[in-house]
Protein backbone atom coordinates (compact mmCIF):
# COMPACT_ATOMS: atom_id res chain seq x y z
CA UNK A 1 0.00 0.00 0.00
CA UNK A 2 1.47 3.02 -1.21
CA UNK A 3 -0.77 6.01 0.55
CA UNK A 4 -0.06 9.74 -0.74
CA UNK A 5 -2.19 12.65 0.91
CA UNK A 6 -1.20 16.40 0.36
CA UNK A 7 -3.32 18.20 3.03
CA UNK A 8 -1.85 21.90 2.26
CA UNK A 9 -2.04 24.61 -0.17
CA UNK A 10 1.43 25.19 -1.99
CA UNK A 11 3.03 21.95 -2.25
CA UNK A 12 4.68 20.35 -4.67
CA UNK A 13 6.41 17.19 -4.67
CA UNK A 14 7.98 14.31 -6.66
CA UNK A 15 7.87 10.98 -5.36
CA UNK A 16 10.05 7.75 -7.37
CA UNK A 17 9.48 4.17 -5.99
CA UNK A 18 10.72 1.05 -7.95
CA UNK A 19 9.30 -2.51 -8.07
CA UNK A 20 11.27 -5.75 -8.02
CA UNK A 21 8.76 -8.41 -8.93
CA UNK A 22 10.43 -11.79 -8.09
CA UNK A 23 9.93 -14.75 -10.58
CA UNK A 24 7.01 -16.78 -9.88
CA UNK A 25 5.54 -14.18 -7.33
CA UNK A 26 1.95 -12.78 -7.38
CA UNK A 27 1.84 -9.52 -5.74
CA UNK A 28 -0.69 -6.89 -5.42
CA UNK A 29 -0.13 -2.96 -5.25
CA UNK A 30 -2.59 -0.15 -4.07
CA UNK A 31 -1.16 3.58 -5.32
CA UNK A 32 -3.91 5.97 -2.96
CA UNK A 33 -3.40 9.80 -3.81
CA UNK A 34 -5.38 12.71 -2.17
CA UNK A 35 -4.97 16.24 -2.67
CA UNK A 36 -7.49 18.50 -0.01
CA UNK A 37 -5.96 21.98 -0.94
CA UNK A 38 -8.31 24.70 0.76
CA UNK A 39 -5.80 27.53 -0.28
CA UNK A 40 -4.83 30.09 -3.74
CA UNK A 41 -2.16 28.35 -4.42
CA UNK A 42 -1.25 24.72 -6.67
CA UNK A 43 -0.76 21.58 -4.96
CA UNK A 44 0.57 18.76 -6.92
CA UNK A 45 2.61 15.39 -6.38
CA UNK A 46 4.00 13.83 -9.30
CA UNK A 47 4.61 9.86 -8.79
CA UNK A 48 7.48 8.16 -11.38
CA UNK A 49 6.62 4.45 -10.66
CA UNK A 50 8.56 1.62 -12.75
CA UNK A 51 7.82 -2.01 -12.54
CA UNK A 52 10.50 -4.85 -13.23
CA UNK A 53 8.71 -8.00 -13.36
CA UNK A 54 9.92 -11.58 -13.42
CA UNK A 55 9.20 -14.43 -15.77
CA UNK A 56 6.25 -16.05 -14.90
CA UNK A 57 5.42 -13.25 -12.15
CA UNK A 58 1.90 -11.65 -11.75
CA UNK A 59 0.78 -8.17 -10.13
CA UNK A 60 -1.67 -6.52 -10.11
CA UNK A 61 -1.28 -2.56 -9.67
CA UNK A 62 -4.37 -0.23 -8.56
CA UNK A 63 -3.72 3.31 -8.58
CA UNK A 64 -6.63 6.03 -7.49
CA UNK A 65 -6.48 10.05 -7.58
CA UNK A 66 -8.97 12.38 -5.68
CA UNK A 67 -9.27 15.96 -4.63
CA UNK A 68 -10.94 18.05 -2.94
CA UNK A 69 -10.98 20.98 -1.35
CA UNK A 70 -12.64 24.89 -1.66
CA UNK A 71 -9.36 26.96 -2.50
CA UNK A 72 -8.44 28.81 -5.71
CA UNK A 73 -5.21 26.81 -6.27
CA UNK A 74 -5.33 23.87 -8.26
CA UNK A 75 -4.95 20.24 -7.59
CA UNK A 76 -2.68 18.76 -10.01
CA UNK A 77 -1.42 15.15 -10.16
CA UNK A 78 1.39 13.72 -12.99
CA UNK A 79 1.79 10.06 -12.37
CA UNK A 80 4.58 8.51 -15.31
CA UNK A 81 4.49 4.62 -14.99
CA UNK A 82 7.17 2.39 -16.56
CA UNK A 83 6.39 -1.44 -16.93
CA UNK A 84 9.42 -3.95 -17.61
CA UNK A 85 7.98 -7.60 -18.17
CA UNK A 86 10.28 -10.40 -18.76
CA UNK A 87 8.74 -13.73 -20.31
CA UNK A 88 5.33 -15.00 -19.17
CA UNK A 89 4.53 -12.00 -16.89
CA UNK A 90 0.94 -11.08 -16.46
CA UNK A 91 0.52 -7.42 -15.17
CA UNK A 92 -3.43 -6.17 -14.84
CA UNK A 93 -3.33 -2.55 -13.63
CA UNK A 94 -6.49 -0.37 -12.94
CA UNK A 95 -6.41 3.38 -13.14
CA UNK A 96 -9.05 5.66 -11.48
CA UNK A 97 -9.64 9.17 -11.25
CA UNK A 98 -13.35 10.04 -10.74
CA UNK A 99 -13.09 13.41 -8.81
CA UNK A 100 -11.48 16.68 -7.85
CA UNK A 101 -8.50 16.61 -9.62
CA UNK A 102 -7.92 19.91 -11.58
CA UNK A 103 -4.85 19.03 -13.54
CA UNK A 104 -3.60 15.22 -14.72
CA UNK A 105 -0.78 14.06 -17.12
CA UNK A 106 -0.96 10.69 -17.47
CA UNK A 107 2.19 8.82 -18.76
CA UNK A 108 2.21 4.65 -19.00
CA UNK A 109 5.16 3.17 -20.70
CA UNK A 110 5.56 -0.64 -21.21
CA UNK A 111 8.27 -2.50 -22.56
CA UNK A 112 6.64 -6.87 -23.09
CA UNK A 113 9.36 -9.60 -23.90
CA UNK A 114 7.84 -12.88 -24.99
CA UNK A 115 4.69 -14.56 -23.75
CA UNK A 116 3.83 -11.39 -21.67
CA UNK A 117 0.60 -9.68 -20.54
CA UNK A 118 -0.53 -6.25 -19.80
CA UNK A 119 -3.98 -5.16 -19.28
CA UNK A 120 -5.44 -1.57 -18.07
CA UNK A 121 -8.38 -0.58 -17.44
CA UNK A 122 -8.84 3.36 -16.94
CA UNK A 123 -11.94 5.05 -15.64
CA UNK A 124 -11.78 9.12 -15.53
CA UNK A 125 -14.78 11.60 -15.12
CA UNK A 126 -13.72 15.44 -15.25
CA UNK A 127 -16.08 18.68 -14.67
CA UNK A 128 -15.73 21.64 -14.35
CA UNK A 129 -12.57 23.48 -16.05
CA UNK A 130 -10.40 20.37 -15.68
CA UNK A 131 -8.00 19.23 -17.74
CA UNK A 132 -6.51 14.95 -18.25
CA UNK A 133 -4.43 13.60 -20.15
CA UNK A 134 -3.54 9.59 -20.63
CA UNK A 135 -0.55 8.24 -22.55
CA UNK A 136 -0.03 5.06 -23.21
CA UNK A 137 2.85 3.34 -25.22
CA UNK A 138 3.03 -0.10 -25.57
CA UNK A 139 5.89 -1.64 -27.26
CA UNK A 140 5.02 -5.70 -27.69
CA UNK A 141 8.60 -7.06 -27.95
CA UNK A 142 8.11 -10.71 -27.43
CA UNK A 143 6.77 -13.83 -29.46
CA UNK A 144 3.28 -13.88 -28.25
CA UNK A 145 2.70 -10.94 -26.35
CA UNK A 146 -0.40 -9.37 -26.20
CA UNK A 147 -1.91 -6.15 -24.40
CA UNK A 148 -5.33 -4.82 -24.04
CA UNK A 149 -5.60 -0.70 -23.06
CA UNK A 150 -9.30 0.27 -22.10
CA UNK A 151 -10.71 3.48 -21.38
CA UNK A 152 -14.12 4.73 -19.92
CA UNK A 153 -14.19 8.38 -19.40
CA UNK A 154 -17.09 11.06 -19.03
CA UNK A 155 -16.21 14.82 -19.36
CA UNK A 156 -18.88 16.84 -18.26
CA UNK A 157 -19.47 20.98 -18.47
CA UNK A 158 -16.17 22.69 -19.94
CA UNK A 159 -13.53 20.16 -19.20
CA UNK A 160 -11.37 18.63 -21.50
CA UNK A 161 -9.81 14.52 -22.18
CA UNK A 162 -7.33 13.49 -24.80
CA UNK A 163 -6.55 9.71 -24.76
CA UNK A 164 -3.50 8.67 -26.66
CA UNK A 165 -2.89 5.07 -27.24
CA UNK A 166 0.44 3.66 -29.04
CA UNK A 167 1.03 -0.15 -29.36
CA UNK A 168 4.21 -1.22 -31.37
CA UNK A 169 4.39 -4.90 -32.69
CA UNK A 170 7.64 -5.47 -32.84
CA UNK A 171 6.50 -9.37 -33.19
CA UNK A 172 4.06 -12.14 -33.59
CA UNK A 173 1.68 -10.59 -30.86
CA UNK A 174 -1.51 -9.16 -30.01
CA UNK A 175 -2.67 -5.69 -29.16
CA UNK A 176 -5.74 -3.91 -28.45
CA UNK A 177 -7.11 -0.44 -27.30
CA UNK A 178 -10.35 1.11 -26.31
CA UNK A 179 -11.89 4.44 -25.67
CA UNK A 180 -15.49 4.60 -24.56
CA UNK A 181 -16.32 8.46 -23.72
CA UNK A 182 -19.39 10.35 -22.60
CA UNK A 183 -19.21 13.57 -23.65
CA UNK A 184 -21.69 15.86 -22.15
CA UNK A 185 -22.64 19.89 -21.78
CA UNK A 186 -19.35 21.99 -23.51
CA UNK A 187 -16.92 19.15 -22.64
CA UNK A 188 -13.85 18.65 -25.45
CA UNK A 189 -12.60 14.89 -25.80
CA UNK A 190 -9.85 13.44 -27.98
CA UNK A 191 -9.03 9.97 -28.87
CA UNK A 192 -5.46 9.78 -30.91
CA UNK A 193 -4.90 5.43 -31.92
CA UNK A 194 -1.53 4.62 -33.27
CA UNK A 195 -0.75 1.60 -34.40
CA UNK A 196 3.41 0.58 -35.23
CA UNK A 197 2.92 -2.75 -36.80
CA UNK A 198 6.69 -4.42 -37.73
CA UNK A 199 6.34 -7.52 -38.03
CA UNK A 200 4.03 -9.18 -40.21
CA UNK A 201 1.91 -11.05 -38.18
CA UNK A 202 1.38 -8.19 -35.50
CA UNK A 203 -2.54 -8.40 -35.02
CA UNK A 204 -3.41 -4.88 -33.62
CA UNK A 205 -7.06 -3.45 -33.25
CA UNK A 206 -8.05 0.24 -32.00
CA UNK A 207 -11.56 1.26 -30.95
CA UNK A 208 -12.67 4.83 -30.11
CA UNK A 209 -16.41 6.12 -29.43
CA UNK A 210 -17.49 9.09 -28.27
CA UNK A 211 -20.97 10.11 -27.71
CA UNK A 212 -23.53 11.61 -25.19
CA UNK A 213 -25.86 9.91 -23.56
CA UNK A 214 -28.91 7.98 -24.97
CA UNK A 215 -32.21 9.95 -24.77
CA UNK A 216 -33.80 6.49 -24.48
CA UNK A 217 -31.91 5.66 -21.43
CA UNK A 218 -32.96 8.85 -19.54
CA UNK A 219 -36.36 8.61 -20.67
CA UNK A 220 -36.91 5.02 -19.00
CA UNK A 221 -35.33 5.73 -16.31
CA UNK A 222 -37.43 8.94 -15.28
CA UNK A 223 -40.13 7.13 -15.89
CA UNK A 224 -39.56 4.93 -12.73
CA UNK A 225 -39.33 8.01 -11.00
CA UNK A 226 -35.76 9.69 -11.35
CA UNK A 227 -35.33 13.06 -12.09
CA UNK A 228 -33.01 13.76 -15.27
CA UNK A 229 -30.16 14.73 -13.13
CA UNK A 230 -30.75 11.52 -11.07
CA UNK A 231 -31.13 9.54 -14.62
CA UNK A 232 -27.33 10.84 -15.63
CA UNK A 233 -25.70 9.86 -12.69
CA UNK A 234 -27.21 6.27 -12.76
CA UNK A 235 -26.53 6.27 -16.11
CA UNK A 236 -22.65 7.57 -15.67
CA UNK A 237 -22.15 5.28 -12.26
CA UNK A 238 -22.79 2.04 -14.16
CA UNK A 239 -20.41 2.87 -17.37
CA UNK A 240 -17.51 3.71 -14.72
CA UNK A 241 -18.15 0.44 -12.49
Amino acid sequence: HIPVVLSESGIKETVYNDFYIGEDSDVVIVAGCGIHNCGNQDSQHDGVHRFFVGKNARIRYVEKHYGEGDGSGKRILNPVTEVYQEAGSYVDMEMVQIKGVDNTHRITRAELAEGATMIVHERLMTHGEQVATSVYEVALNGEGSSTDVISRSVAKDTSEQVFEAAIVGNSVCSGHAECDAIIMDKAHVVAVPKLDARNVDAALIHEAAIGKIAGDQLIKLMSLGLTEAEAEEQIIGGFLR
